[in-house]
Parts: structure tokens; sequence; C-alpha cells
């Protein structure tokens, strides 16, 4: 099988991404952001390393050693840097595709390349490919780079820890790509670059901001409807009512504790079933969002057991839990089993956008 027309548009798209002022400044400026967010994020890994340092001192003379605060993360770093990638990786995903095909055509050049004795799908094909280097190429700058500042500070990640950093940049690049996707597919749809970049602009706002929206609470009860009242029985006992002491004397007490167990286990059941109807309609809305997707993997990668990430934002969790002292906060396998769904998705996502445009190229009518 001859790949050398294939090879030779790959060659020529990636070191013309490489020499692009639009791509060299929109990646100067994700590069200098990342770092900042390392830095960043490292100040905030030492307080909450000392924090715990503190904390385990001050437990071991306690009765109730052995439950103390967990050590946090060096991935922690990491949720800091992804906060800035969300943006500037989409953006940059979208400025390396949004004119790899109207390019062509507003300068009337993919007539005479296409006379050339290369294939249409080689085409697509050698461009897709060159714009995949060069974001693979800048992730790895990047994550270098990440790793070099915490040697500076000192910071040596274990084995487990340098894998969760590699799937870190992994699933940062199915993010950007899933935007230059989107960007490929509007420019072989598109006759001028200006209209490729807002239609892809518009289906960024949509996946990045709206989706997320429709999630958020108020929009959420519109859809699954408020979650179950409280019984009022349930909102008296719960007020300050008579000592324990009166409260045992009272022969009707049992009586009352027992329709009160009753009741708090019908109502726990109606609000597992809505908080369940509710998570399956928001996991199925994020499948559709590469930001959302990304957003969840991050989350998980940097998460404790307590259902918060690793800069102390709560994710929903309804109960505290401790840890033992040295225990890691999420192994591999559990936040590998934990972004498998969202891992597929956001493979298939930019799959099928770059299927859309190598279908849409191959009919295209070049005059």
């Amino acid at each position: 099988m001859d790949l050398s027309g294939l090879i030779t548009v790959a060659q020529k798209e990636f070191f013309d991404h490489l020499r692009s002022r639009k791509f060299l400044l929109i990646f100067g400026i994700f590069l200098v952001i990342a770092i900042i967010g390392m830095v960043g994020g490292i100040g905030e890994y030492n307080d909450n390393l000392d924090s715990y340092n503190e904390n385990q001192a001050s437990a071991s003379s306690s009765p109730i050693r052995g439950f103390i605060a967990e050590k946090p993360s060096i991935l922690s770093v990491y949720s800091n840097v992804a906060t800035y990638l969300v943006f500037l990786g989409a953006i940059l995903g979208i400025a390396m595709g949004f004119d790899l095909i109207t390019r062509e055509k507003e300068s009337k050049s993919l007539k005479i390349l296409l006379s050339h004795p290369v294939y249409r799908d080689e085409v697509i094909n050698g461009k897709a490919l060159g714009g995949i280097l060069a974001l693979v190429v800048s992730l790895a700058i990047v994550l270098l780079l990440s790793l070099a500042t915490l040697l500076i500070y000192g910071i040596v990640p274990d084995a487990s820890e340098l894998t969760m950093i590699l799937i870190f940049g992994i699933v940062s690049f199915l993010f950007i790509f899933s935007y230059f996707a989107i960007a490929l597919f509007m420019s072989t749809v598109s006759e001028e670059s200006g209209s490729a970049l807002i239609y892809t602009i518009i289906i960024f706002i949509i996946l990045s901001s709206l989706i997320p929206m429709i999630t958020k609470d108020t929009v959420m009860e519109g859809i699954v409807g408020s979650a179950p009242d409280m019984p009022q029985q349930l909102i008296d006992q719960m007020r300050p009512g008579p000592s324990d002491n009166q409260s045992r004397m009272d022969p009707g007490s049992t009586a009352r504790d027992s329709t009160t167990s009753e009741t708090w286990q019908k109502y726990n059941t109606k609000m597992q079933a809505y908080l369940e109807k509710r998570n399956a309609i928001e996991g199925i809305l994020t499948l559709f969002s590469p930001t959302m997707n990304y957003e969840t993997m991050v989350a998980s990668i940097t998460s404790t057991d307590d259902g918060s990430d690793s800069r102390g934002s709560n994710r929903g969790s309804f109960a505290m839990s401790s840890m033992r002292a040295g225990e890691q906060a999420v192994s591999t396998d559990d936040a590998l089993g934990k972004i498998v769904n969202n891992f597929l998705a956001l493979i298939i996502f930019p799959a099928v956008f770059f299927g859309l445009a190598y279908v849409r190229f191959m009919r295209l009518d070049v005059r």
C-alpha cells in the first residue's frame, strides 16, 4: 500500500502548523498560562501537605488515631491546569482546523492540489494527521514542562501518579481533538474561513455552555421535576423538642419512633429514585459535550473518596467520609473505572465529526 501521498500531505500540514503565527501565538499563551497554573497548583499542594502533616502529628496523640485528613495528591496540580485548558485548548483546536479546507478553496489551490497524483482521501487524512501530530507535540511539551516544574519544586511523582498524569495528557488530547474535528468538518461544508469559524464557535458555545446550563438545578427541575418534599412529621421531629428523659417516659414514644423510622425509609427511597433519575439524565447530556466529558474525567482523575475534587470543591456527596493515614485518594483502577463511558464518548465524538468531514470532502465539487 502506497502511503507516500498521505505522508507528504501530513508533513506539509504539520510544518505549516508549527510555522503558523496563529498556532504559535495561541500555543504560546496556552503554555504560559499552563505554567502559571502549575505554579499556583504547586503552592496549593504544598499548603495542603503542610496541613496534612500537622493533622498527622496531632493525631498521633489522639484517642481516635488512624482517622485523619487525607494526604493531598500531586494530581491536584493538574486540576488547575485543566481549568485553563478547557477554554484555551478548545480555542487551539478550533484555530488549527477551521480553515484547513476553506483556505485551499479561497486560494483556488485545492483544484491544483487534486490535479497532482494524490487521492482525495490522502488529502483529508493527511490534513487531519498533520493536525493530530501538531496537537501531540504541543501537549507533550506542556506535560514535559509540567514535570520539570514539579521537579524544580522538589516534588517527585511515583509510578502510579506518572500513569495518571499520562492519562490526563491523553484525555486532554482527545478533548482538543474533538473541537479540531468539529472545525475541520465546518471547513469542509463552508465556502469561506470566516463562516467556518463562526459555525464552529456557535457549536463550541452550545457544547461548552448551553448543555452544562441544562444540568443546573432550576433547568433540571423543569425536566425531572422537583425533589420529593420532606414529610411534615420528619420536619417536626428535627425541631427542638422535649428532653430524652421526658421522651423515654412517654408511653407512646416507641410507637412514634417506629412510625418515624418507616417515614424516613419511604422518604429516602423516593429521594434515591429521584437522584438516580436526575443523575441518569445528566450522564446522558454529559456524553454529548466534550467539555463536560473532559471536566468529569479530570474530576475523577484528581478526585477524593469523599466526592470532592482535589481542589476541595464538593461534587455532590451527601456524606462525609474519612480516610486512614497515608491512604491514596483514588487508585488508578478506580479512576479508570469512573471515566470509561466518558473516555469512549470523547473518542466517538471526534470520530463522528471527522467521518462527516471525510464524506463531505470526498463528495466535494471542485471547480
